[in-house]
Parts: C-alpha cells; sequence; structure tokens
C-alpha cells in the first residue's frame, strides 16, 4: 500500500505518454471518458457497494452520465465525476489530472494565500503563504463573502481521502491543501476577501492570490527538520519509551526497518522498560507486511490479521489498464474462486501469526489521528480489537474494517486526460468487534484536539496525555 510513492511514480508514465487536451471537449468525448471510468469501477474495485448499495450507484451514474450532453472543460468534467468517487467512500482512491499535483489540478496561478489550520467547521490562519497582512492564529469568518463553515461544508463532499464515514483524513487535508480544494471546487479569483477575528476585533482585508510555486516555497521553507523514519527514546522516569513509525516502508539506504524492530525491542527488553508510547500519527501506510511485524512484537498471543483479501474479477479487463507485471504474471496462481467472487491468497497476514520472543508485554498507548491511513489503521484495528493497548488522539482517516489498496490498476482517460487509480485489493480484519458502526475509523479510548494555539507552539496535547495515562496508572 505505497499509496504516495508507488502511484505517484506510476501517473508519472502516463502522464509523459497523455496527448495534449483540447480546451473544451465534446459531449462525445466525455461519453467516451465516463464509458471507461464506469467499466473501471465495475471491474477494478473490489467492494464498490460497501456503503453506496448498487441501486443508489446506479441512479448516481444515470444522473452524472446525464449531465454530459454538453461540452465541457477539463476542470467541470473532473468536479462533475467526483462524486461518484466519493460515493466509494474509499481513501485509496487516485483521480489525478495528468501531469499535475494532485492536489493542485487547476489554477495553479490563482491559489488561495493562506495556510489553515480547520477542526471541525472553524478555520484558523496557521501561516501566509504571499504577504504576511493577517496574523497566525486569527480565525477566519467569511472568504470571498461566504462563511468559513459553508465553505468547508462545500468542500468536505467533494473530498474522498475518507474510508467509510471518517472525516479527519479531509480535515488533514484540508490543513495542508486547502488553496488546491478550494481553486478546484468554489472559485480562483485574482484577489481575495477575508473577515477575520483576531481577539475581539474583527477586520476585513483583501489579499491577491498566489501561485503554486509560492506555495511550494512555503511548503520548503516550513519543511520540518530531517530526521530518521523510526525512532526511539527514553522518558525520563526510566521505566517508558517513545516509539515513532513514521512509515510502513523504508529505504535500507536510509533505514532497515526490521533491523529497527529487532534492536529497539532488544533495547526495551534489556532496560526493563515497562511502558510504550507507540506514535502512529501522520503514518498514511506502506507496505502491508510491515503492519504483520510490528504487531508480532507487540501481541500477547498468536494472532490473525487479516480475515481475507478481495479481488473483483480474474479476467482481463475491458479496457486498457496498467497493473504491475508480476501480478498479471501469476495471478492465475495466487487470485482463487471463492462464493460469487475472488481472493487473493498469497499474504502472510492471513496465516495464524506467533509473538516473536522478544514480543514486549508491557503497557501500550497507541497516537493516531486523521492522518493515520492505510497499513496503520490496519496495524490499529488489530490492537485495538485485540485489547492489546490504549489510544490517544483522533480518529484515524482509515477504516476500522479494513481497507481497498494493494496493488493498483490505473487508466488514463483519453479525452479529458485525467488518471484514475483503483486499489486492486480489498483487505478485510478479522476477529473484529461485534459493536462496531458501519464505516467507522479506529476511534481512540481518549479523544485529543489539538487548538491553533497547540499547531503554531509545537504543543502536543496528545504525546502529553498518553504520558500522563502511563503515569496515572
Amino acid at each position: 500500500m505505497e499509496v504516495r510513492i508507488l502511484v505517484a511514480l506510476l501517473f508519472l508514465v502516463h502522464c509523459s505518454l497523455a496527448p495534449a487536451v483540447a480546451q473544451t471537449l465534446t459531449p462525445e468525448q466525455l461519453q467516451i471518458d465516463f464509458t471507461r471510468f464506469r467499466a473501471a469501477i465495475n471491474e477494478v474495485h473490489p467492494d464498490p457497494y460497501r456503503y453506496t448499495p448498487k441501486p443508489v450507484f446506479d441512479s448516481l451514474w444515470t444522473a452524472t452520465q446525464a449531465q454530459l450532453n454538453r461540452p465541457m472543460t477539463q476542470q467541470e468534467f473532473y468536479v462533475t465525476m467526483t462524486p461518484l468517487l466519493v460515493a466509494l467512500r474509499d481513501g485509496h482512491v487516485k483521480w489525478i489530472r495528468a501531469g499535475r499535483d494532485e492536489h493542485y489540478p487547476f489554477h495553479t496561478d490563482k491559489l488561495f494565500p493562506l495556510k489553515v489550520y480547520v477542526a471541525e467547521n472553524r478555520v484558523w490562519v496557521s501561516g501566509s503563504m504571499g504577504q504576511k497582512i493577517i496574523p497566525d492564529g486569527a480565525e477566519l469568518l467569511q472568504i470571498n463573502g461566504q462563511p468559513v463553515d459553508g465553505v468547508v461544508q462545500k468542500l468536505l463532499p467533494n473530498m474522498t481521502f475518507a474510508d467509510g464515514y471518517t472525516v479527519n483524513g479531509k480535515y488533514e487535508d484540508l490543513n495542508h491543501f486547502f488553496a488546491g480544494y478550494y481553486a478546484t471546487f468554489i472559485t480562483a479569483p485574482e484577489m481575495h476577501e477575508i473577515h477575520y477575528r483576531i481577539g475581539s476585533e474583527e477586520r476585513n482585508v483583501t489579499l491577491p492570490s498566489v501561485t503554486l510555486d509560492q506555495v511550494k516555497a512555503y511548503e520548503a521553507a516550513h519543511k520540518p527538520a530531517p530526521h530518521k523514519p523510526f525512532r526511539l527514546s527514553f522518558v525520563d522516569d526510566a521505566q517508558t519509551a517513545i516509539m515513532t513509525i513514521e512509515r510502513f516502508w523504508d529505504n535500507k539506504k536510509e533505514q532497515d526497518y526490521s533491523a529497527f524492530l529487532k534492536e529497539s525491542f532488544r533495547q526495551l527488553r534489556e532496560k526493563q522498560i515497562q511502558n510504550v508510547v507507540l506514535d502512529l500519527r501522520n503514518n498514511e501506510g506502506g507496505e502491508e507486511k510491515y503492519g504483520v511485524m510490528l504487531y508480532q512484537y507487540l501481541a500477547g498471543k498468536p494472532f490473525r490479521y487479516y480475515d481475507h483479501i478481495r479481488v473483483r474479477q480474474k479476467k482481463k479487463y475491458s479496457f486498457p489498464a496498467w497493473t504491475p507485471p508480476l501480478y498479471r504474471r501469476f495471478k492465475w496462481l495466487v487470485v482463487r474462486k471463492k462464493g460469487d467472487g475472488y481472493v487473493f491468497t498469497k499474504q502472510a497476514g492471513l496465516k495464524t501469526q506467533k509473538p516473536v520472543r522478544d514480543a514486549f508485554h508491557g503497557k501500550l498507548v497507541v497516537l493516531i489521528n486523521g492522518l493515520s491511513f492505510s497499513v496503520t489503521t490496519e496495524f490499529a484495528a488489530r490492537v485495538q480489537a485485540d485489547k492489546r493497548a490504549q489510544f490517544v488522539g483522533q480518529e484515524t482517516g482509515g477504516g476500522y474494517v479494513g481497507d481497498n489498496s494493494g496493488i493498483f490498476a490505473i487508466t488514463h482517460l483519453p479525452h479529458s486526460n485525467i488518471d484514475l487509480g483503483i486499489g486492486m485489493f480489498g483487505f478485510r480484519m478479522a476477529n473484529l468487534p461485534a459493536t462496531l458502526k458501519p464505516g467507522q475509523g479506529v476511534i481512540p479510548d481518549h479523544v485529543v484536539v489539538p487548538s491553533v494555539e497547540d499547531i503554531l507552539t509545537n504543543n502536543d496535547p496528545a504525546m502529553k496525555e498518553a504520558i500522563q495515562l502511563i503515569q496515572r496508572k
């Protein structure tokens, strides 16, 4: 599930092959792209009707196709098709204008100039990418005449980074890419009228848009200092360790994940550490085997990780698509018929796993947030379902029951010049609680939502709560 890396590289390949696209697409061209889009969803997605029943989805298909009866711009087609992807409630699906940053597909010279922090329907300024006029920490009340809560509620239904009915992944996406979403789904003016509040005083200001280059320059200037993705540190009480796993994939020239786990848990044993805080915030996932491997160091008994891995079909797709060559070559051996569908069988997590000799059996607290996604949510679901840890932070962006990812099928829509990527494997977790609500993520036992002051001062209330939780015993 190396979504950010694998899919980005594959789309670059399609970008280099993509033909130039006309400014306006004819209804005939729109229908051709719509047909390929629909075929891809129907033939690739492991479980398209998990959250939206087929009759409802069929109505969406019909209503959307009916809108494609007039010439459209590329952006109009992109926006018109987006609700179909949202209806999947699958945070792994990719919808990318060829050759563009996936978060800034349009109007890259007319972007909203402020970085923001969003909590529920309130929005605060966390930085300025252009003129520094509005102070950080100011609360935005209106943008271009629209109340801010209305802006947020208009954007959320057009965002796909969420499994099931979770929403925190969408809020995190707004914190990082608000400017791109605003330009794509609302408007992209030369100037932005801002009404904001600082303290008890309300003010108005007009700010010019910024370019994507300015956005990237701001991000580069505010990038955290480099550090290793896997880290272990010890708290002063000599009984507690903090383990940070920023991602579930590695570059062995940088840091070897397996070696890190082996050495870290050796140290925990030798130092007789009683408590571990495992920080999985902002970890968007990676390789499935790395989640299984980590739990082998934490499980108190043998466990099953996955119940099954669903595959939509075994035969060749009816439309042009890129899929991994190794999978195409060996799918006849690793994909089997089961009931009325197919399952992928070559995954260690499907078998019963045993804890390793150095497994940690002390107190475990896990930190999660909306960017805890994919493999990370799978791991968190396994830990919480087995009642192995207490959780602190915010609900994950990934779904508790599983996700649709693994390897991807990618098809290029020839006239709109947009790439559609769909995860081919439907991972479903084993031995889940019967009390789960449909579409929920992993919900922490102790919810901690940072304030804008926490964001601006780099205060970490969730980590403080985890340490206090351990100390309270």
